[in-house]
This record gives structure tokens, C-alpha cells and sequence, in this order.
């Protein structure tokens, strides 16, 4: 540690050489000719008033090329002259805007949208050399008008399932929620909304994603080497950020399709200071539930909603305040006269200000609620809830100052308070229920982080991002916890006493150093290679034994006995654009060291456990592979092509045979799936028409078959050996969807029209296996499908 701290040192003495060797050469001209002129931008939708983020502005007089930051502005830095900048953003038109800079001020730019030729229009809604000249890797940033030219999943755009088709990052099935991010669990994912986290993504246990995508301006993948302001989670972390509405005029967007409705409305509550977005999205889904072939489905019930409000006062060139409100419900009645349903709350406020023209400062503070219940509502004394829940306040805190466009240091720090109600069980009727109430002790603990990053450049070829991140964790009472026999497993047979601690008492505490480290060499302005290194700390655990987030799992904090997870990620990359940027190719190696990976042990029993350290053990793991990906960004024909070849594996090694798994051999995940394909593709057939289509191939998960059955005292029992040694079959599918758009021509609404196929050939792709007892013969595998006849969907958009 100590020779890394000495290597920062080095490299930050270095970087601030450099830039004031640059100072000087600045100082020695004749500055009584030319003067440094700064002048602010702001690029809006002409029609909507909306910000237009991620815009480019490039000024041909000097070679630069800028891009709009979340408020769709610009700082120019300009001598005393004459320019001719030029606005590009996707599918606007190109704006060319003469100024004479001759004082300081502030400019505004109206886009329209384009109508599309058939000729190739090189337009760029970012730097088109970004993923060349900076030294991100692993960082994936979608616009939602990238998303949309995606075929649309029952209907409209779905973020999660989008994500799943970049290199790396996959689904254990059809309709699974969360994410698999280069070998880790759902859990090891932060999938944040503006900025407040959010624990269940999802709708229908995945069948949707939770987010309106008219509420999303745009999605940010980080999945290599995490920026220092990040922390939490080990694998990834998915940033959306909410889209504000415009300060100009009223519009609204209205969506109607097959499975789901949504509108939302957006404008000016102050002309030109303050303005508001709000959207809500529903369901009509139980016709396609009474369509599926698997009968438990069909005969269930299914209702979700959710709504957003997003409030955007950019009360001065030099402050903004954004609230945000975020909602979300589902309720799933199985045939079995059992209910499901869970809830996602947040508000999040935030505060960005320039302080200077140098530096600038953000402040967040948030509040998630996130609570999820099961129902047994059979009419019998057998009745009963389980409720359970999160609560999870916090704020972030940090500046950033820019000695130049290409050195900057980021320095802040964040607190948050987690508190979980585990589960709590509740007779419907006590008197005559045999049911005795049941509650799990609640859990609190607080983690803090103060964090740096230090980002600059050696020249043109040498690029140098660095940073360290200080997580502290504390496990707090009140809570009884027990002490168990030394030198035996914990069990209930080993607990030998317990101590009692009063509320806000420490229980125990975790804390260490995260490092950051990137590095680029270019070797033109096309080709670059990139290697990295960061370290990660986990302090809350997905307690499961399903491939896929559930409403019944078990959030877990690290306590006395489950340690935080620990990851260390290795990383090198090759990036290469042709042909003027049109096509973007990468190579990504990477590894894994994982610890402290929870794994269940065999017949453990997770729901509704005071003391659920006596149903897991400590497992190792790791992970590796090797993605490939080439994308084309312009011409009729866009899309991507993404590989991945990949492993992640797990380890159990205890002092205690009982709980050694698979003879202390690395055995798969519950998620582990070396071969992944993904081919995108979207064709511009004329202006109002486009066709789109998505392929994705994966190798089967791993399950546990039973090898053989017994009779135990008149039951007949299923034998399980080693752990993940099968797998399911192979999962491929084609979706086709067709965009038609209506130009309203200066009347009342434009719209849209989609018609899509999911599961084009109606592939019976498993979703799990499980197993059933025929007598005289083995247990006979039986496999559910979720999607295994064609969908069809149909949807209308207009927008006025």
C-alpha cells in the first residue's frame, strides 16, 4: 500500500508539472492581441424545449469538439474573433451559428429533427473518438434514442433487458430480474435512479423493467474500472439519470400498446426557471398470463404501476436544483391463492453549482423505501402474511476541480444509514390460526466513504486516470446475537449463549482501501489499448438459492459473522475505430478475485431465520474472460455485434467436512454462462421507416439434478450429489419489431407506430427445470418455459 501511495505522489507531482509548464508557454505570448473570451451554451429540442444531453459542439477555427453536459450546456473558452460553431446531436439537424466574440454571454440553440436521407449523414451525438482518447473501460453510456431502435419488449423500450445485450453483461432466463455483470450475482449490482438506489428493478418478476422510459434521459454501465465517487456494490453499477422537463413550453407523450399504457406531461411551472415532468405507466396484462402455456401462470392475476415526477429549476447559469420522485407497485396472485407484491419508493434531491469556472460542486441526499410482502389467502385458519423491507437514507458530497479539459480532480465523500426488516410473520386470524406470529430481528448499519480521483494527460498518446476510495461499514444495535462453540460449525447445536446490544451500540465494524487505477496509450487517433485495476467493497448480501432476484429472498447486512464481499478486477483493452469513426471495435480481457461470496448449504432453510448464519457458508470465487464487440454507429444499417466468452466460478473450503460443497472443487454458479452472442441490427428502409431485429445466444445455466431417490420411513426421497454439475439447454431467440413514424407537419401530435415479434420462431427456452416423481423410474425432469410461443405486440405513440 504504501508503494502505491508513493506511485500516486508521483504521477499527481507529474500531472501538475505538466500543466504548469503549459501555464507558462500561455503567459509568454502577447496576450495584448488576444483575450479569453468564456461563453455559455445551452442546446434545446425546438419543439419540446427539452435539453438536448450529450449534443457537440465543434468550433472548425480551433479543433475543438465539446459535449453538453445534463442541463444540454456548453463553456466555450474563445479568443477575440470570429466563429462559425456547429451543433450535432442524433437524428437533429446539424446547426451552424455564426457568433463575433466580443465579450462575455450566453447563447441558445434550437435543434429540429431530421428527416432522414437515404445518402449517409455523419451525425454524432458525442465525442465521435471518446472511447479512443479516454481512459474509461467497461463504461457503456445509451441514450434513450439508442435504446429505442431496439426491438421493443412487449411493447415499449425495456432497460434492463437492453443492457443485458452488451459484452459481459447477461440474464439467467427470459424474465429474470437483475443483472449478471462479468460473473457476479444480481446482488452485486447498484442500480441507482437519480442517484437513490433501487433493490427490485422490475415488474412481473422481469417480464418488465420498473423504469418509464419517457422519465429516462440516458443509462450509464459501469462494469471495468469503476469511477472513486461509486461504491457499494461489487460487480457494477447501472446510473440512470431522470430526464427533465422543458422551461419553454408544455408537451406531453402518450403510449398505448397491447400489454401496458403510459402518458406522461412535461413543461414550464416558472417560464424559464423552473419545470416539472411527470409520467405513470399501468398494466393490462392478465390476457397475456391467461395465454401461456404453463397453467400456474395462466390461471394467476398480475397488476403493476409506476410514476415518476421530476422537478428541474436551473435557477442561474451557475446553479441547479433537480427533485425527483420515483414509485413503483406490483401485485401477483398466484393460482394457488397466494399473493405477491412488492414496492420501490424514493426521492432524491439535487444540487450542482459552479463555484468558479474552474470549480464546481454537486450535493445529493435521497431517501428508498423498498418493502415486498407474501399473502396466503387460502380462506382457511392456515392464513397468513410475511412483510419485509428496506429502508435506505443517505447524501453524496463531492467537487470537482479542472486545471484544463484534460486534467481535473474529483474529491468527495457520502454516507448512508440502511436499516432491514428481514421478515415478520403474521397469522391472518390469531385466534384460530395454528400459525404463531414470527418476526426476524430488524438490522441497522451505516457505511460511510470518502473518496479522490485524479484524471490528466501525458501528452497525446498517455492518458492517466487514478483514484482511492475509504469505505467504513458499521453493524449497530439493537439486536441479540449469539456466540457458538469454538472450533465447531455454526449450527443450532453449537450455540452456546448469546449478548445483548442496546440500540446504536457497535456490534462490529468493517473497513478498507479501494484503489483505482486506468491507463491509455494511444497509438493514433483510432487505435488506443487501456489497462486497469480496482478494488471493490460489499456491505449488504442477496440471501438466495434461485438463479434470480425474488420478492421472497433475504437482503442481509455484514455482521459478525458474514463478512463484507471483497472483488478485485484486472483489466486490458484494445480499442480500434475505421472508417472516420462509423465502426467502433474493442477487445476486453478481465479476472476476478471474489471473497466472501455467500453460498447456501445443502437443505438450508432461508426464509424467516433469526440466526440465518447456521443455513450459509463463506465461499471464494472468481471470474474471467473475454469480450468481443464491434458496433456501426451511421449509415441505413446500425447496430452491434457482442461475444463473450466467460466463467464464474465458486469455491467452498471449510475446517468442517459437513460443509465443504462439491469436495472443495471450483464448481459453476448458479449464473455462469461461457458462451454469449448478441447480434443487433436496425435498417433505415426510408424517413418514417425502420426495421429492427435482435439475436441472443447463451449456453444453458447450471442446475443440480438428482441422481437417484430412496425411501426414508415411507417417503421417497431425491438424492443430490455434486452442486451445478448439469445445465439446461442452450437458449437462443430472434425478435423483430417494425417502426412506422407519422410527421404531424406542424399539426397537432406526431406519432408512432410498432409492431414487434418476441420469440420469433417460439423457442421453448427453459427457465428452470424441476422434478417430479414417477413411481418405479428416476425423478423425471420436467422444463418451464416462460416465453415459448411467438408474442406479438402492437403500440401507438404520439407525442403533442
Amino acid at each position: 500500500m504504501k508503494r502505491f501511495l508513493f506511485i500516486i505522489f508521483v504521477l499527481f507531482v507529474q500531472s501538475v508539472w505538466a500543466q504548469t509548464e503549459v501555464k507558462r508557454e500561455v503567459v509568454g505570448r502577447d496576450i495584448g492581441q488576444l483575450k479569453g473570451i468564456k461563453i455559455s451554451a445551452r442546446v434545446i429540442d425546438e419543439i419540446t424545449g427539452e435539453a438536448l444531453v450529450g449534443a457537440t459542439v465543434t468550433i472548425p477555427e480551433t479543433n475543438e469538439v465539446l459535449v453538453s453536459d445534463n442541463n444540454g450546456g456548453f463553456e466555450l473558452t474563445l479568443e477575440r474573433a470570429e466563429y462559425n460553431l456547429l451543433f450535432r446531436f442524433v437524428g437533429y439537424e446539424t446547426v451552424s451559428y455564426p457568433i463575433t466574440a466580443v465579450g462575455e454571454g450566453r447563447i441558445l440553440v434550437k435543434m429540429i429533427q431530421e428527416d432522414f436521407q437515404l445518402e449517409d449523414v455523419v451525425i454524432f451525438g458525442r465525442d465521435p473518438d471518446k472511447n479512443i482518447r479516454s481512459t474509461d473501460m467497461g463504461a457503456v453510456t445509451l441514450s434513450m434514442n439508442t435504446l429505442k431502435e431496439l426491438p421493443p419488449f412487449l411493447g415499449e423500450v425495456d432497460i434492463i433487458q437492453s443492457m443485458a445485450t452488451l459484452p459481459g453483461v447477461t440474464q439467467v432466463g427470459e424474465a429474470s430480474a437483475g443483472l449478471n455483470v462479468r460473473g457476479g450475482g444480481a446482488d452485486q449490482n447498484l442500480i441507482q435512479f437519480a442517484g437513490a438506489p433501487v433493490y427490485n428493478p422490475t415488474h412481473l418478476f422481469g417480464l418488465f423493467t420498473s423504469f418509464n422510459p419517457d422519465m429516462v434521459n440516458e443509462v450509464t454501465l459501469y462494469k471495468s474500472v469503476i469511477p472513486a465517487r461509486f461504491g457499494g456494490r461489487a460487480s457494477s453499477i447501472l446510473d440512470i439519470t431522470p430526464k427533465a422537463g422543458s422551461v419553454d413550453k408544455w408537451g406531453a407523450d402518450l403510449m398505448l400498446s397491447n400489454y401496458s399504457g403510459k402518458i406522461s406531461v412535461n413543461g414550464p411551472v416558472v417560464k424559464d426557471k423552473v419545470s416539472i415532468r411527470g409520467g405513470i405507466r399501468g398494466s393490462y396484462i392478465n390476457w397475456f398470463l391467461n395465454s401461456l402455456s404453463n397453467p400456474d401462470l395462466k390461471n394467476s392475476q398480475a397488476s403493476f404501476y409506476d410514476a415518476n415526477v421530476v422537478l428541474s429549476a436551473p435557477v442561474s447559469e451557475n446553479n441547479e436544483f433537480t427533485y425527483s420522485f420515483y414509485t413503483s407497485y406490483d401485485d401477483f396472485g398466484f393460482a394457488s391463492d397466494t399473493t405477491v407484491s412488492w414496492r420501490n419508493t424514493s426521492h432524491s434531491l439535487q444540487w450542482k453549482s459552479k463555484l468558479t469556472s474552474k470549480l464546481s460542486m454537486e450535493a445529493l441526499g435521497y431517501y428508498t423505501i423498498y418493502d415486498y410482502s407474501i399473502f396466503n389467502q387460502a380462506g382457511g385458519p392456515s392464513d397468513f402474511d410475511i412483510l419485509s423491507g428496506i429502508d435506505d437514507i443517505g447524501g453524496k458530497l463531492f467537487f470537482q476541480y479542472s486545471f484544463s479539459e484534460s486534467n481535473r480532480i474529483t474529491v468527495g465523500g457520502e454516507y448512508k444509514q440502511v436499516k432491514i426488516q428481514p421478515g415478520e410473520l403474521i397469522p391472518t386470524n390469531e385466534q384460530e390460526s395454528g400459525i404463531l406470529p414470527q418476526k426476524v430481528q430488524d438490522e441497522l448499519g451505516t457505511e460511510a466513504g470518502i473518496h479522490f480521483q485524479h484524471e490528466f494527460e501525458l501528452g497525446e498518446k498517455v492518458g492517466v486516470t487514478y483514484g482511492l476510495r475509504y469505505d467504513t461499514y458499521q453493524y449497530l444495535g439493537p439486536r441479540t446475537v449469539r456466540e457458538y462453540a469454538e472450533n465447531q460449525p455454526l449450527t443450532e447445536g453449537s450455540a452456546i449463549g448469546e449478548t445483548t446490544y442496546g440500540d446504536g451500540d457497535q456490534i462490529t465494524t468493517y473497513d478498507g482501501l479501494g484503489p483505482r487505477v486506468s491507463l491509455r496509450y494511444s497509438f493514433n487517433k483510432s487505435t488506443s489499448v487501456k489497462a486497469g485495476y480496482n478494488k471493490m467493497y460489499q456491505f449488504i448480501h442477496l440471501i438466495s438459492n434461485t438463479a434470480t432476484i425474488a420478492p421472497t429472498d433475504v437482503w442481509k447486512l455484514s455482521d459478525t459473522f458474514i463478512e463484507p464481499q471483497i472483488v478485485d478486477q484486472y483489466s486490458l483493452g484494445f480499442y480500434k475505430n475505421l472508417k472516420g469513426n462509423i465502426f467502433e471495435t474493442s477487445v476486453e480481457v478481465y479476472y476476478k478475485d471474489i471473497q466472501n461470496v455467500v453460498e447456501y448449504k445443502d437443505g438450508a432453510n432461508l426464509i424467516l431465520q433469526n440466526h440465518i448464519e447456521t443455513e450459509l457458508v463463506p465461499a471464494l470465487g472468481r471470474a474471467y474472460g473475454v469480450e468481443l464487440y464491434v458496433k456501426k454507429n451511421l449509415g441505413r444499417l446500425t447496430g452491434w455485434v457482442a461475444y463473450t466468452y466467460s466463467r464464474s466460478l465458486r469455491r467452498v473450503i471449510t475446517p468442517y467436512e459437513e460443509e465443504i460443497i462439491n469436495d472443495g472443487e471450483w464448481f459453476a454458479s448458479n449464473f455462469d454462462k461461457p458462451h454469449v452472442l448478441t447480434l443487433i441490427g436496425n435498417y433505415k428502409v426510408s424517413t418514417n421507416t425502420s426495421i429492427s431485429a435482435t439475436f441472443g445466444y447463451s449456453t444453458g445455466r447450471p442446475v443440480t439434478f438428482p441422481e437417484a431417490k430412496f425411501d426414508f420411513s415411507g417417503n421417497s426421497l431425491a438424492y443430490f450429489n455434486n452442486r451445478n454439475e448439469q445445465r439446461i439447454p442452450d437458449f437462443h431467440r430472434l425478435d423483430l419489431s417494425a417502426n412506422f413514424k407519422l410527421k404531424g407537419q406542424g399539426r397537432f401530435f406526431d406519432g408512432d407506430w410498432t409492431f414487434a415479434v418476441l420469440n420469433v420462431y417460439g423457442r421453448k427456452n427453459p427457465f428452470s427445470l424441476f422434478f417430479v416423481d414417477e413411481a418405479g423410474q428416476p425423478p423425471q425432469a420436467l422444463r418451464l418455459a416462460i416465453l415459448g410461443v411467438p408474442l406479438p405486440s402492437i403500440s401507438y405513440a404520439l407525442r403533442f
